[in-house]
């Protein structure tokens, strides 16, 4: 009877709300919902069967309340993540199964005053807190110590993972100020290009409006050259024509002193009252 599908759930199910599927050679768990069904379900017994693994659904049991949970004697080598919500389980039988380790979400079975590991593989640290687990107060004993293991397990856990995202926060702050920092680099690379683009350009019109000006000058300039050379041309013959009119002027005045002077002599003489000799008539003059 490997098949579940050919399971009537409710002929298992015994009055005092355990469901019996021991011993039926299941390969794996009967469909949770068709279990949930069953409302007076409070105890499953799925012992002596060849299940190797629980479905991630399986802790949709809780919404029954399932306390007690048989599971001796299969092929489990884990439990699944979340079995820890299963937070209404008081007494669970993993004897003999394949199982290593369990979940860290197992100290949430606060609840469970009944644990029985015996005949599996545990890691050592895990098998020393189960212990041998002969008889129900070992089983208690077992629960007990194997939830404070799993408890401070998963803190040491939380604070590994706390350390982790601290660091991880850290590199990523790290990284983000790197980004920031590099953003910032080509920005300023950018700044500076631009600025330099805009001093080259400014050199080229600077250096565009000089040739433009000198050429302006230079046209201006060459009139004024003209200007001034017709000007001392015209300077240099106006001073020509004042030199000739100059000695034109001297040499009608030297005439016409030499004129007054021969006609004041020829008066002189002729007028003389008494003879005059040379150096009287120079004297007179």
């Amino acid at each position: 009877m490997s098949s579940k599908s050919n399971l009537k759930l409710k002929d298992y199910l015994r009055d005092d709300g355990k469901l019996d599927l021991s011993i039926l050679e299941l390969k794996s768990v009967p469909n949770i919902n068709d279990i949930l069904a069953l409302r007076n379900v409070k105890s499953i017994d799925l012992s002596n069967n060849q299940i190797e693994s629980l479905p991630d659904d399986f802790i949709k049991l809780e919404n029954n309340h399932i306390h007690t949970l048989d599971l001796s004697k299969n092929r489990l080598t884990k439990l699944p993540d979340n079995f820890g919500q299963l937070k209404s389980l008081k007494q669970l039988d993993l004897y003999n199964n394949r199982i290593s380790d369990l979940p860290l979400s197992f100290s949430d079975l606060t609840k469970l005053d009944y644990l029985d590991l015996k005949n599996n593989p545990l890691e050592l640290d895990l098998q020393n807190q189960a212990g041998k687990c002969l008889d129900k107060k070992q089983c208690r004993l077992c629960a007990e110590k194997v939830l404070e293991y799993t408890t401070k397990r998963k803190e040491e856990y939380e604070k590994e993972e706390a350390i982790k995202l601290k660091k991880k926060q850290v590199n990523e702050k790290a990284k983000a100020k790197k980004r920031e920092k590099q953003a910032e680099k080509e920005r300023e690379e950018k700044r500076l290009k631009r600025q330099e683009i805009a001093q080259k350009r400014s050199l080229e019109k600077e250096q565009r409006q000089k040739e433009a000006n000198e050429q302006a000058n230079l046209k201006e300039n060459i009139p004024k050259k003209e200007r001034r050379e017709n000007s001392n041309g015209g300077e240099a013959e106006e001073e020509e024509e004042e030199g000739y009119l100059s000695q034109i002027i001297d040499g009608v005045l030297n005439g016409l002193l030499c004129s007054l002077m021969t006609f004041f002599t020829w008066q002189l003489y002729v007028n003389r009252a008494q003879p005059m000799n040379f150096q009287d008539f120079y004297k007179y003059i």
